[in-house]
């Protein structure tokens, strides 16, 4: 195998207040980022929140390689506590 190139997904959650900073404008900075990692980057609708939080679920996916990238990108978006 080597790598492993199968798709992969990742899922992440996000207070709900840090969501603005990941999509950005109009999903500006969401789309950034998937043009930059190639991977799928998809965060959960308002008010739909990882049980028992109140946080969003942002779930990427790509290859290892991509997905990986993509998570790196997107948690640096993310203002740590």
């Amino acid at each position: 195998s080597g790598g492993g190139g199968g798709p992969v997904s990742y899922q992440l959650q996000v207070p709900d207040h840090v969501v603005p900073a990941i999509l950005g404008r109009a999903g500006a900075v969401i789309k950034e980022l998937m043009e930059m990692s190639g991977a799928t980057i998809k965060v959960s609708q308002k008010g739909e929140y990882a049980p028992g939080t109140s946080n969003r679920i942002i779930t990427i996916s790509g290859s290892q390689h991509q997905a990986s990238y993509a998570h790196q990108l997107v948690s640096a978006k993310i203002p740590q506590m």
